[in-house]
């Protein structure tokens, strides 16, 4: 399993983005700032102005490719729309000044304010702020997915080559909204939590809900958790498009929670009423929470690649034409391969071997299909014989897997990284290697994703050698609405952490 990035290709990455961002000009924006302003430091704009390209009395955006607006500290309510503009060469950048807390709050002003952040303009970065409702209400008697009397907002782009990097967004109604009308675009590194609502027919609200048609839209890296919904949730109906995504390095963990405290929805989902084609699911964990490809009533999907995953919740796969599933190792309790075919099942376009399976129960079967009506059940032998698939996978029955430590060195900001850890063994601390992340002399420190802006679960100076992660119970910090709802505390058998640098 491929879990460790490429540092120096991502720092490559990241170097070249900083690099052009800096050769445009620099603005301010600050919650008491004025559309008065020059974008100053001394005069800073406030947000709505600079989002606008803070245009000038002759109509021309004063604001474009290559500039850099920097947010500082401080809280902006209500909705915003972006509609500054960059090229694929030099982007222009929203981002938060160094050292400082800028909180975009996307509940609603008045009643004509709907609380979304959206981004209309292309080739744009957003950077590093954080994005949050807060409303306290999170009930609604009214069904479906645009109750009047919830609005709390969320990140939307319809735009073109836009990136989201380091974000933290919680508690808005849905996360991030990327939809198919722009090209492409990426969500990358960003801390996505506790958003969504409880309406009368279910939860609703996921990390990330995405479509798209051209290019391919890339998330990446992101740490997903405690949604009302799903984690990942590229869905749409036969109106909608699902083709091109790269979902790789990502940690999702636990959602669907807070619709009910026992409820797991997938973590990663893609399917829906419409075609899935060109889709690659990579390095990827889950825990509580299985990978979902094809939806249960949906129709006949072209190609995925599925490869080195550690899925903890199992695997269910609906009609492909093409697939490639191999290297990933699936752990669940009992079953834990689901395929549905509703015609004759078909592996001669296959590649689906060299899986790894732990099983901690034996009530139902390991592997199951179904094909057009009927349900065949089957252990990892009938399963080869039957299908042609696994001929080198392996399946341990009530074993115990091996403790793992994945590391995912940011691609933007050296010295951040994030770190998922299974703790099958639930030891006390488990050894952390941060050699692809910092260098000898480099101070750290290392907090738990749960709690992102709580005290670090461990600080120091690297020296070249593993440190000893701690993987007590870290109690995550309580949704917005809900400070007594009883959340899930994974640690000491699974624990997602941020490493960050210490200037």
């Amino acid at each position: 399993m491929r879990m460790i990035a490429c540092l120096q290709l991502g720092w490559a990455l990241g170097v070249l983005l900083l690099g052009t961002a800096a050769r445009g000009a620099e603005y301010h924006v600050s919650p008491g700032g004025s559309s008065a302003g020059d974008g100053s430091p001394d005069a800073p704009w406030d947000l709505e102005t600079a989002l606008s390209g803070a245009v000038d009395p002759a109509g021309k955006a004063r604001i474009g490719p290559g500039d850099t607006v920097w947010l500082h500290g401080g809280t902006y309510r209500g909705g915003f729309a972006s509609k500054l503009e960059g090229t694929q060469e030099s982007p222009v950048t929203v981002r938060q000044a160094t050292g400082e807390r800028a909180i975009i709050d996307t509940r609603p002003r008045d009643e004509r304010d709907d609380g979304l952040f959206n981004v209309d303009g292309d080739h744009s970065v957003f950077w590093g702020f954080e994005v949050t409702c807060s409303d306290p209400r999170r009930e609604t008697k009214l069904s479906g997915s645009w109750p009047d009397d919830i609005r709390r907002g969320g990140l939307f782009s319809r735009a073109s080559h836009v990136k989201f990097i380091n974000l933290i967004v919680h508690d808005t109604a849905g996360g991030f909204g990327f939809w198919s009308a722009g090209i492409g675009g990426e969500v990358y590194g960003c801390l996505i939590y506790h958003n969504g609502w409880k309406g009368p027919d279910r939860g609703h609200g996921h990390a990330i809900y995405a479509q798209n048609r051209h290019g391919t839209k890339r998330l990446i890296d992101n740490v997903m958790f405690n949604q009302f919904g799903y984690g990942i949730h590229c869905y749409g109906s036969e109106k909608a498009f699902l083709s091109g995504f790269l979902i790789e390095g990502n940690a999702c963990f636990n959602n669907g929670c807070l619709a009910n405290l026992d409820d797991r929805s997938p973590g990663i989902m893609v399917g829906g009423g419409t075609r899935v084609e060109r889709v690659t699911i990579k390095d990827n964990a889950t825990y509580g929470g299985s990978l979902q490809l094809g939806y249960y009533w949906g129709g006949s999907n072209a190609d995925a690649t599925v490869e080195d995953n550690y899925i903890a919740g199992g695997l269910y796969v609906r009609d492909f034409e093409q697939l490639t599933l191999q290297g990933n190792t699936i752990v669940g309790q009992n079953t834990l391969v689901r395929f549905e075919n509703p015609r004759q099942f078909k592996t001669s376009a296959y590649q689906w071997d060299a899986n790894t399976y732990f099983r901690s129960g034996n009530q139902y079967p390991a592997f199951s299909v179904l094909e057009g009506e009927a349900t065949k059940d089957f252990d990892l032998n009938a399963w080869r014989q039957g299908t042609g698939l696994d001929h080198r996978s392996h399946l341990v029955q009530d074993g115990r897997p091996d403790n793992r430590v994945f590391v995912r060195p940011n691609r933007y900001e050296p010295g951040r990284a994030h770190v998922v850890v299974y703790n099958w063994e639930k030891a006390e601390t488990v050894d952390l290697d941060l050699g692809q992340v910092l260098s000898d002399g480099m101070r750290y420190r290392i907090v738990s994703a749960q709690d992102f802006f709580g005290p670090p679960v461990l600080e120091g100076t690297y020296e070249g050698r593993p440190v000893p992660l701690p993987m007590r119970p870290t109690p995550p910090v309580q949704p917005v609405g809900m400070p007594d709802y009883p959340l899930p505390v994974t640690e000491p058998e699974f624990g997602v952490f941020v490493v960050l640098p210490v200037p």
